[in-house]
């Protein structure tokens, strides 16, 4: 059987041909990289132009869109690009359809809430959820040539929409819903292109529903559990708050979006090693979480050091808002390395229970101590929670990863040493 992605084709009996490692891994990081020149200019634009309970709404809107596309990614992407092979094509079904149960919760909340933000990322999840599946299957095993095109097309119409806000042909909110809904379309045509199926469903047996909804489970405990602490943060200390820390993590969009990138090449690497010894894959762990290290620490040591007249030009008034928060928002990102390094090793061992709980313990802290941060010290307060919960997660998952892997080396049977003849 064979599935097109690209101009690649994948064989279920072999493993696919394609880039070699470093050649991909460039492709991916300038992939990702125009990724985040477009949600970074669309960030910019709204930030310049909306007021601080204007920005927490579109932050809001945009955290959501990371929720939808987070748990595609979680119980559907991550299980081809573990893999390597497999049904490619009909896993679009399962995006679709993910994208548009959670895609309507959306819609109903922002028309409860009054949001156009909400209102349009809702009516556009379905497509964005399928192009944030046909990129991650094209940079991690596919053609990355291919994602790049879809990039390319997404920032030059991020770019227009921005421009036509600025130049205040349209309203802020309009430019959000230009952005959305043209990476839907790009999403639904590179997928027609490439043989995708289109029509949502849900066609795989009990047991790999069991491990997407577990995968599931463990991306809402976790990374949902972030976006519910800054929804409680609205409703608690008010959507000004979001704003600015929403303000302050506009300049961070490269950064948390070359962690993104990261995440798409650590499954496959990891997944190279499953065979060899505990001290192999724990040396390709660190020297993963090293590398990533890198490539994220220039980029968040200079938006910390952001001088204030660069930062005025970029942010407009919010920069009064961003500018206290920088460097805590700046180390919350880099402690989010060893953590992404461990979420995706337990991911690829299949460590269901151990996450499921992990995430529960992190997520039951995360909620009630951002909100508490938020309420008696404000934004400040918000964002230096989120820094200790950033190193707790460090810990934790980094921490569970190396022991499961100590763990399963231990119970594994030692090998036979064939007998000497005498």
């Amino acid at each position: 059987m064979t599935v097109r992605t690209g101009r690649h084709t994948l064989r279920r009996a072999a493993a696919p041909a394609g880039p070699r490692t470093g050649r991909r891994a460039l492709l991916a990081l300038i992939v990702g990289g125009l990724s985040s020149g477009g949600n970074l200019l669309l960030a910019i634009t709204v930030t310049r132009l909306e007021s601080v309970t204007g920005l927490g709404q579109f932050a809001l809107a945009f955290s959501f869109y990371i929720v939808g596309s987070g748990l595609v990614r979680s119980t559907v992407t991550d299980s081809v690009l573990a893999t390597g092979v497999g049904a490619v094509a009909s896993a679009a079904r399962r995006a679709i359809l993910l994208g548009a149960v959670v895609g309507t919760l959306i819609c109903a909340a922002g028309v409860a809430y009054g949001s156009p933000y909400l209102l349009f990322v809702g009516l556009a999840l379905p497509g964005l959820v399928l192009y944030d599946y046909t990129k991650a299957v094209a940079v991690g095993i596919g053609a990355p040539s291919a994602a790049m095109v879809q990039e390319i097309a997404w920032a030059v119409l991020s770019a227009c929409a921005a421009l036509a806000g600025l130049l205040r042909v349209i309203d802020v909110p309009y430019v959000f819903a230009l952005w959305a809904g043209g990476g839907a379309l790009i999403g639904l045509v590179a997928a027609a292109r490439r043989g995708y199926a289109l029509v949502p469903g849900w066609r795989v047996g009990r047991a790999e529903t069991r491990v997407a909804a577990g995968f599931g489970a463990q991306f809402l405990l976790t990374t949902g559990s972030a976006q519910l602490a800054l929804t409680a943060v609205a409703l608690v200390a008010g959507t000004a708050v979001v704003g600015a820390l929403s303000a302050g993590r506009t300049l961070l969009g490269p950064v948390n979006l070359v962690l993104s990138t990261a995440a798409t090449l650590i499954l496959p690497q990891l997944a190279r090693t499953r065979a060899e010894s505990r001290a192999v894959r724990t040396r390709t762990a660190v020297r993963l979480a090293l590398l990533v290290a890198a490539a994220v620490l220039p980029l968040t040591v200079a938006v910390a050091l952001l001088p204030n007249a660069v930062g005025a030009e970029l942010l407009g008034a919010n920069w009064s808002h961003a500018r206290s928060l920088l460097v805590l928002l700046a180390l919350e990102s880099l402690l989010a390395v060893p953590a992404t390094i461990g979420f995706a090793g337990l991911r690829l061992e299949q460590a269901s229970r151990r996450a499921i709980v992990l995430g529960a313990l992190l997520g039951g802290l995360r909620v009630p101590t951002v909100v508490a941060g938020a309420v008696l010290f404000g934004a400040p307060g918000a964002a230096g929670a989120l820094v200790v919960l950033a190193l707790l997660s460090a810990l934790a998952w980094g921490g569970s990863y190396l022991l499961l892997l100590r763990d399963r080396a231990a119970d594994r049977p030692p090998a036979v040493q064939p007998v000497q003849p005498v």
